[in-house]
């Protein structure tokens, strides 16, 4: 009798002990749990939360110090990283709208100013010149003012041609690349221009990009850079066709970031690496002060 009670009391204290084990061990569950969902779960769902405002063009600053774990505060880190580039790719895009915008704005002021400035005076001179050949007193001089003003309307003819080759070059379309830029330097009688490798045709956007690549780098050697000596190389590669420019000007700095032109005014650069952007080629730029400046542009050929 006193074996069934002694061991009946071991089973009531094995039971009472495994009541406290499965009690510590709900205990355990309840508070590892606990961690998980404030060290993990609500740090993740406030990032998640977040994140959702880049879908509705809101672009949250992921500046708030997360009090998850570490991996966590990485991931917040990273997503504030990413807002970051994201709000500085919207910004150089608006600065890039408006950059072309104004850059349209400045080319047909200056286009205007040379029709006024020359065009137009030019014919303002000539009907002057034949208004006084019309006149009775003039009669012995007629000869010499009709010749004064065809030779004013030569040149007039002349400088609308190169306007007109400025705004559209048509030898581009009917001699080629190589040849458009080579009566380009031609105009420059202290560029000394090559062409390397067999000459071959792109396509029409392709050379039209090249070129207005080759009347920028040309006009800012010349006009900015001051320079006394540019060199002008224009490769034909079999995959590729390569157009560079060096001159021994001033030189400047470098921005880190080439949308920084806009902010300058200088809209020239920002539209060459557009176009070599738009059409799958590459923009170098190399430039010291008081040393010269190394353009160059390349661009994959489809010939």
């Amino acid at each position: 009798m006193s074996e069934a009670l002694m061991h009946l009391g071991h089973i009531i204290q094995f039971d009472g002990l495994l009541h406290w084990c499965v009690l510590l061990a709900l205990f355990g569950f309840i508070i590892s749990m606990a961690w998980i969902v404030w060290r993990i779960v609500l740090p993740l769902r406030r990032l998640a939360k977040q994140a959702n405002g880049i879908m509705q063009g809101n672009i949250p600053a992921f500046d708030e110090p997360s009090s998850g774990m570490r991996e966590v505060e990485q991931l917040r880190r990273s997503l504030q990283y990413m807002a970051e580039q994201i709000r500085l790719a919207q910004a150089r895009e608006v600065a890039f709208r408006n950059a072309l915008t104004e850059s349209q704005e400045h080319e047909r002021m200056r286009i205007a100013r040379e029709i006024h400035d020359d065009t137009i005076q030019s014919l303002v001179f000539v009907a002057h010149t034949l208004e006084r050949a019309a006149q009775p007193a003039q009669v012995s001089a007629a000869a010499q003012h009709l010749e004064t003003a065809r030779q004013q309307v030569i040149r007039t003819v002349d400088n609308l041609r190169q306007l007109i080759a400025d705004l559209r070059p048509t030898v581009l379309d009917e001699l080629g690349l190589a040849v458009a830029i080579e009566n380009l330097c031609e105009v420059h009688p202290a560029i000394d221009f090559e062409v390397v490798g067999e000459r071959y045709e792109l396509d029409h956007d392709q050379e039209l990009a090249v070129f207005r690549a080759a009347q920028e780098a040309i006009y800012n050697a010349q006009r900015h850079a001051h320079a006394k000596q540019i060199k002008a190389t224009l490769t034909y590669a079999p995959r590729s066709v390569t157009f560079e420019v060096w001159d021994d000007g001033q030189g400047f700095r470098i921005p880190q970031q080439l949308g920084e032109f806009a902010a300058r005014g200088h809209y020239g650069l920002l539209g060459i690496r557009e176009r070599m952007l738009h059409l799958g080629g590459q923009l170098s730029l190399i430039s010291e002060l008081a040393v010269g400046t190394q353009l160059t542009v390349t661009i994959p050929a489809h010939h």
